[in-house]
């Protein structure tokens, strides 16, 4: 299950070791933001983002990322 709002870490798949977060943006962009980067708690770290219409789109999103998160 893919967590909204919580910070997990990528062990398989694209980006292994990276963090991920998935913000719901809907109030102002009508969808949701999938964040990436070393350490998402750092605002010095190059972090990447990512966004997606629906919760559909961000499932087929992590499914062609082939991750596996464990979250926080």
């Amino acid at each position: 299950m893919i967590e909204i709002g919580k910070v997990g870490v990528i062990e398989s798949g694209d980006d292994v070791g990276f963090q991920v977060k998935v913000i719901d943006d809907s109030e102002s962009t009508g969808g949701l933001l999938i964040l990436t980067g070393k350490n998402l708690s750092d605002p010095n770290v190059e972090a990447f983002d990512s966004w997606v219409s629906n919760e559909e789109e961000l499932e087929c999103y992590f499914e062609e990322s082939n991750w596996i998160i464990k979250w926080l």
